[in-house]
């Protein structure tokens, strides 16, 4: 049948298509803005215990709304960034692509949860709301995952992160020798 998005998952045989998955962000913007309001949000609320502050918080409808705006902006680069990777490599490779799933983490998205309106962070998990196309990646050495969402609310709409790590970057930095990877 014809290729839709709504189809893109069925039928499609093993070792009939190639997955091309990138990882690719803001290239350090994304973080500094939000290494910005955090910092700011803990100045505004300096009475929050200290084991607490790294909870502090923003309103809306002051500097949040402002963290807000810099954080969308922050995800479109993100998402002109992955664009233009794939654009290049699909060019290169003369492919013909039948479908492209962008997915966002370590950002925030305004839902309806319970009959509110709330702000999700997923903190790296994947979107799943009903029908939504994601993708749970694997780590350097296992697959990824192409899914589509259930819309399960209990799970806030999210579906599993993916690939986690053994230890941080910096232990394996002080760890870890390339010389010894084959």
């Amino acid at each position: 049948g014809t290729f839709t998005v709504e189809r893109a998952l069925e039928g499609l045989d093993s070792g009939t298509y190639l997955a091309f998955l990138s990882h690719s962000g803001s290239r350090g913007t994304g973080a500094a803005v939000a290494d910005y309001y955090s910092k700011l949000a803990q100045r505004l609320l300096p009475d929050l215990p200290r084991e607490l502050r790294h909870l502090a918080w923003l309103d809306m409808d002051e500097e949040g709304g402002e963290y807000w705006a810099a954080m969308e902006l922050m995800g479109q680069y993100a998402a002109a960034n992955h664009a233009c990777i794939h654009r290049h490599i699909v060019e290169r490779l003369g492919a013909e692509v039948l479908l492209d799933i962008e997915n966002h983490h370590n950002f925030a998205w305004k839902e309806e949860h319970g009959g509110r309106e709330v702000i999700v962070h997923r903190k790296g998990a994947t979107p799943a709301g009903q029908g939504v196309l994601g993708i749970i990646p694997g780590s350097m050495a296992s697959p990824a995952f192409a899914v589509r969402g259930k819309g399960d609310h209990d799970s806030l709409l999210s579906a599993a992160h993916g690939a986690g790590r053994v230890m941080s970057r910096k232990k394996a930095k002080k760890t870890l020798d390339w010389r010894d990877a084959e």
